[in-house]
Formats: structure tokens, C-alpha cells, sequence
């Protein structure tokens, strides 16, 4: 789960990158073509089957994660708002779970949750703070993301057992290129050799990043392993801190350790 994390923190980071030349969605084309390529190659190896038993649930699931991957990839290459602070915005997707968990999967929503709920969006509006004009609307096109990324995971665990996660993986990034590749078109830039290398990155980083998470699930409990993934807004802000000479002030770090408690109350809840 580690090497996730750090594998998204460099998918984060060559997007901001890619995106200096080159529009988001055809950054975020190459990230779910080349995790399309990286799920049939896992399947093909593992001899495991493609076929998706649950039709309408898959298209849920990849629908909402593909509106997801939107606001994520929009957050990610905006200059209104620090590549750290993006990282921390989209980290808040695990309350939107906890939250949506009461009303779609019939589990209980206790008092840990709403406390979550309160160091996360607390820790929002610090993010926000210095610059509300400017980031106020690229943090509600984050906040929505993540809303979107909590439906995608509900949908997720209501496919059930029966899919292979290569099946359920292969839809997903087959539907959220095709929807970027019809927002890319209109601006459709061709990359030049540096920018290419950029959109490969975030590719490889998100790709590899997907196959080491579902590795470390199949390992271990999901709520310590979940609770590592605040692991990736700190490695954001470290690779910031190199390759943008970004230094987070007292208002994004408080922000950024309060979205991390509140991602931890959420995941070490369960036993």
C-alpha cells in the first residue's frame, strides 16, 4: 500500500506536469489507456476471465468512477491550487463512503463518522482559506470528484464477489478513456517528446499504483490497509516540495493533517 501511495503521488505529479502543454482529460486518455493495457496483460497472465457478469452494476461502478477521474484530473492540473492541496481535496472520498454506507448498504453510520465528517471539511475550508476566490471552485469540483468516487466504491461492493477485479479494473478504464477522449477532442494537442513522457508517467504511476492496492487488499484487513492511503498526500507534497519548489504553509498542513485524521477515523473504525 506504500508503494501505491507513492505511485499516485507520481501520478499527481506528472499530471500537473503533462498538463502544462497538453489538456487534463487527454493526460488522464493516457492514465486509463495504459491501465486498460496493464489489467488485460494482468489477466492474460493470471489466465483470468473478462467477461463482466453483472452488466448494469459494472456500468454504475465505471460511470461514477469515470465522473470521478473528471474532477480529479481537472483538480490535479489547475494552477488555482497546489498539487498537494488537490491530493488532500480528492483524500476526502473515504467519508463520502462511510457517509453513503448508512443510506446504500444498510451499514451503520456512528458517531466517528460525523466526527470524520467535521475534521475533514473543517480541514477543507483551511485548504481554501488563503486564496477562497481562486480555489473555491476547483476545491467543489474536487469535493464533487470525490462524492462520485464514494458512489463508484459502493457500486464496487454491490458487484459482489462473482467479477474478477481485472474484469471490473479493464470496463472502468475502457468507459473513463472513452468519456475523456470526447472532452479531449474539441482541444486535442498533440504531446511533444517531454510532454509524452509526462502522460506516460501518469499512466504507469496510476496503473502500477491500481495493481499494488488491490495486491496489498488481498494481503491484509481493508481498514489498516485503507488507513494508509493518507500515505499519498504526503508523498505528494515531498515530490511538490522537489519538483515545484512548493512549500505548504501552516494553513495547508493543518488542513492536509486534518483530512488524514479524518480519513483515519473513518478507516480504523471496523474492527
Amino acid at each position: 500500500m506504500v508503494l501505491a501511495q507513492f505511485l499516485f503521488a507520481a501520478m499527481n505529479i506528472c499530471t500537473r506536469l503533462g498538463s502544462f502543454r497538453v489538456p487534463w482529460a487527454q493526460v488522464a486518455c493516457a492514465r486509463f489507456l495504459v491501465g486498460a493495457l496493464l489489467a488485460g496483460g494482468v489477466a492474460a497472465a493470471r489466465k483470468t476471465s473478462l467477461q463482466i457478469i453483472d452488466q448494469p452494476g459494472a456500468w454504475r461502478r465505471s460511470i461514477f468512477g469515470a465522473l470521478s477521474a473528471v474532477g480529479a484530473f481537472y483538480t490535479l492540473s489547475s494552477p488555482r491550487i497546489a498539487i498537494g492541496d488537490a491530493a488532500t481535496l480528492t483524500a476526502t472520498a473515504p467519508i463520502f463512503v462511510a457517509l453513503l454506507s448508512g443510506m446504500l448498504l444498510a451499514e451503520p453510520v456512528g458517531s466517528r463518522v460525523w466526527l470524520a465528517v467535521a475534521l475533514g471539511f473543517t480541514g477543507v475550508l483551511a485548504l481554501v482559506r488563503p486564496s477562497f476566490a481562486l480555489a473555491l471552485p476547483v476545491a467543489l469540483i474536487a469535493t464533487a470528484g470525490s462524492f462520485f468516487y464514494a458512489l463508484a466504491m459502493i457500486w464496487l461492493r454491490k458487484i459482489g464477489p462473482g467479477e474478477s477485479h481485472e474484469a471490473v479494473v479493464l470496463h472502468f478504464s475502457l468507459v473513463a478513456f472513452g468519456v475523456m477522449v470526447l472532452l479531449t477532442l474539441p482541444r486535442w494537442t498533440w504531446p511533444d517528446p517531454r510532454s509524452q513522457l509526462f502522460l506516460l508517467g501518469a499512466g504507469l504511476g496510476g496503473g502500477g499504483a491500481q495493481l499494488a492496492m488491490t495486491r496489498a487488499y488481498s494481503l491484509h484487513r481493508a481498514a489498516p490497509v485503507t488507513a494508509l492511503s493518507s500515505l499519498g498526500v504526503v508523498f505528494t507534497y515531498l515530490l511538490a516540495a522537489v519538483v515545484f519548489a512548493e512549500r505548504p504553509t501552516s494553513w495547508q498542513i493543518g488542513g492536509a493533517l486534518l483530512v488524514i485524521a479524518a480519513g483515519a477515523v473513518v478507516s480504523l473504525r471496523q474492527r
